[in-house]
């Protein structure tokens, strides 16, 4: 049955989708028929934007028709691996033996099926990066790149590896971010640079004591931050909150004083030009009032990240525009606003293999009907309003003392990807307490009363944010429970002594029962503590221990997690036991039943190797064991009365068993159609991202800085979230209102605490909404196969 993109039931997505329409299951009108959307081309010439930025002389015009050329042409693929990784180099070892070899041996043919197949490459200025011209549309035609895309997806899926787009990838570098760094990514939604700013902060340290504040403006948007960020790695020193980026609070320690960051991202919203080649919509809807109504926010907002950096700190200014107004216009300001305060970084001899152009110091402005606007008295009255002194070019004068210059452009010709624009700058001027004092009184009046361009939504996110689940640590008020204390002394050997258990808490202000215990960092714990009442605060922390029932459990009712190994482990003397490889692999594979679906081992099945758990009781415990590519490892497990078994993610066993060179198809077999991965994506259709970005942005983890809500609340129509959209209900279809009418309930609680009005604090709705799920075990442990034992 063909479906016309026209139809009036398909509007919205006919008017804001990429050139190649699909059609989600909830949207089919009869079920088991299948829908198929005419291909529908958007054209790629806007003779506007060829003629502003020809004018602005931002490329050389021996590189103007090559930068014509290629900003016509789709997008590569890119990827990178994760930083932090353990086995990042067998990992990329394998991508290049199992895959890229391959690939090029296919894309070497004569034949047909060789065309247009191009293998992954490494990128020169990003470690462990690839990309490869082959768009995502191509990953499906032969049966290697099929392989090699669901192992993406995998991979992806677990946290070992991020898509994103290539040029995106550059701004973290630049910060030189330390373990012991405050870091602030301001407009952080919906998560990849965080994530690259995490494994910075991880790369040489496994627990390291600074933290990174991920912010953004949408309160939803900060939900797809959480999912594709802190789900995929989770860590103790990260917190996302959802404020007004330009309004921030200032952190405040102990004593009320001033806390400033030592780092900052400023990954500000733009018109997104420099994103042509992966949202062709933009092509038709541009124009040169967009960077016009924007310029006021991005000045807000950049401003604000500098009073919020310390002396001697760095921030990234970048937009993902190639547009001087949003650039050079900006920083300009900020440094002429600093008093020399401020200062731009000379980073020429940064990321070498990086090419890239100059920063300039003179540019044009324009109104929307193209006509120069050279000061702001030209301007026609009823537009003087959109224009500020602050978008005209430096004096001569200026332009000599700014250094303009060091700020640079990544030209998507110059290396086949985006456009994104970068400036490093560094703080160095004093300011004493007092300052620091009065800027901080003076935010909380201006959030109070002063004028914000985000007055609705602020408010919209208010009331929503008076629904997240609280933080209560467990020791509030100097008060210890000896006794979860002693049973995890008595059973991990986790010794109060040496143990934070300062640094534990629950989401729930019923602390008895503990069905979910999360850790933080000190500096989490302290922003926690003495900044929870100034912050909307969205999640912080990383799942360590989940209550368990069972009646065979006699010593402690909790089981370790995978996610939070890795701040517990220096902690755990007992319940680790040593396996071999062989063992390894059999418990990893499991002895799947009817349906592939139940993962456990049965003892008997090691033979005489069985002996390695007789002494370890029912219950959690660790398998140490190692391998001469991937070194050391410690998988979470669970030991039944008579079996063994993996308790972690489906992911995490593909991943390891294909790096051992197994045959992996009886969990590939075993998927289950309600997997994370795919409630993921369903969430993301359903509008927990950005609708001004596509679906392959939301799977690279990129964001289109330049069609957000903000946008559309500054005079900028926001393409991709219409008001139809919020009329006709756009929500997480994991906790809808139907549902909760319905008698939808948490899976992890029982009917009866339903009828009783019991909720699981560890699965909440919030959780849902982040489609948040216990990496080591699926619905009734079915997948991981838990054995005499259950969630509660």
């Amino acid at each position: 049955m063909e479906v016309s993109p026209k139809s009036d039931s398909n509007a919205f997505e006919s008017k804001h989708r990429q050139k190649t329409y699909t059609i989600s299951k909830q949207r089919q009108p009869e079920k088991g028929i299948r829908q198929n959307y005419e291909l529908n081309k958007f054209e790629r010439r806007n003779d506007s934007l060829f003629g502003f930025y020809k004018k602005q002389r931002i490329v050389p015009d021996s590189e103007w028709d090559r930068f014509c050329e290629i900003l016509v042409t789709e997008l590569p693929s890119s990827f990178r691996i994760q930083r932090c990784l353990p086995e990042r180099d067998c990992l990329a070892n394998f991508l290049e033996q199992h895959f890229f070899k391959q690939i090029a041996s296919i894309a070497a043919t004569s034949e047909s099926d060789g065309v247009g197949i191009h293998p992954p490459k490494s990128v020169p200025f990003v470690p462990y990066a690839y990309q490869t011209k082959m768009p995502r549309s191509m990953l499906r035609r032969h049966p290697i790149l099929k392989e090699f895309h669901e192992f993406l997806v995998n991979e992806t899926e677990l946290g070992n590896m991020s898509r994103q787009e290539t040029c995106s990838m550059v701004p973290p570098l630049l910060l030189d971010v330390q373990p012991h760094h405050r870091v602030l990514d301001a407009c952080a939604a919906p998560g990849s640079k965080t994530m690259q700013i995490i494994e910075l902060m991880h790369e040489h340290c496994p627990n390291p004591e600074g933290f990174v504040l991920a912010n953004d403006s949408d309160y939803k948007r900060c939900y797809l931050l959480v999912r594709q960020t802190l789900k995929r790695m989770p860590t103790a020193n990260v917190a996302v909150v959802s404020h007004d980026a330009s309004q921030l609070p200032a952190l405040l320690d102990a004593n009320g004083r001033p806390m400033l960051f030592h780092r900052v991202l400023c990954d500000l919203i733009c018109s997104g030009d420099g994103t042509l080649r992966k949202n062709p919509e933009l092509w038709r809807s541009w124009d040169p009032l967009k960077s016009v109504n924007l310029h006021k926010l991005q000045l807000q907002i950049a401003r604000r990240c500098l009073e919020l950096l310390a002396n001697d700190g760095l921030m990234v200014y970048s937009t993902c525009s190639l547009n001087p107004l949003e650039d050079e216009a900006v920083i300009a300001q900020l440094l002429r606003k600093s008093n020399g305060t401020v200062e731009l970084v000379d980073i020429s001899d940064r990321l070498k293999e990086l090419k890239r152009m100059p920063g300039i110091s003179e540019w044009k402005v324009f109104d929307k009907e193209m006509n120069e606007v050279r000061a702001v008295d030209d301007v026609r009255a009823e537009s003087k309003r959109l224009f500020k002194p602050s978008m005209f070019p430096p004096t001569l004068e200026e332009a000599s003392q700014m250094h303009l210059e060091r700020c640079f452009r990544i030209l998507p010709h110059l290396h086949d990807s985006g456009g994104f624009f970068v400036a490093l700058l560094r703080k160095k001027g004093p300011k004493s307490e007092n300052d620091l004092q009065r800027q901080i009184e003076g935010t909380n009046a201006q959030m109070k009363s002063g004028p914000s361009s985000f007055r609705k939504s602020t408010a919209k996110r208010a009331r929503l944010s008076n629904k997240e689940d609280p933080f209560i640590f467990l020791e509030e008020n100097g008060q210890r429970d000896d006794r979860f204390v002693s049973e995890l002394d008595t059973h991990f050997g986790i010794s109060p002594s040496e143990f934070p258990h300062s640094n534990l808490l629950v989401r729930s202000h019923n602390t008895e029962r503990k069905k979910e215990i999360y850790f933080v960092n000190d500096a989490i714990r302290d922003f926690l503590r003495f900044n929870a009442k100034r912050f909307r605060i969205v999640n912080a922390g990383v799942g360590v221990l989940k209550r368990i029932v069972s009646d065979k459990v006699s010593h402690c009712p909790y089981r370790l997690k995978q996610d939070g190994l890795r701040t517990l482990l220096p902690f755990i003397t007992k319940k680790i036991v040593d396996i071999p490889m062989d063992v390894l692999i059999k418990i990893l594979k499991g002895q799947p039943n009817k349906d592939n679906s139940s993962q456990y081992l049965p003892l008997t099945e090691l033979g005489d190797q069985k002996t390695l758990f007789e002494d370890i009781s029912v219950g959690s415990l660790l398998l140490r064991f190692q391998n001469d590519f991937i070194g050391v490892k410690i998988l979470c497990a669970w030991k039944g009365q008579n079996s063994i078994s993996a308790f972690v993610s489906r992911e995490q066993k593909i991943h390891l068993l294909c790096l051992f060179g197994e045959n992996i198809s009886k969990l590939m077999e075993s998927k289950d159609n309600t997997s994370r991965r795919e409630k993921g994506r369903q969430m993301i259709k359903n509008g927990e991202e950005d609708k001004g970005t596509t679906n392959n942005n939301a799977e690279n983890g990129e964001e289109d800085k330049g069609t957000t809500k903000n946008n559309a609340e500054n005079g900028e129509e926001d393409k991709g979230t219409t008001k139809n959209n919020a009329e006709n209900g756009e929500e997480d279809k994991g906790t809808t209102k139907n549902n909760a009418k319905n008698g939808e309930e948490d899976k992890g609680t029982t009917k009866n605490n339903a009828e009783n009005g019991e909720e699981d604090k560890g699965t909440t709705k919030n959780n849902a909404e982040n489609g948040e799920q216990d990496k080591g075990t699926t619905k009734n442990n079915a997948e991981n196969g838990g054995e005499d034992m259950q969630d509660e």
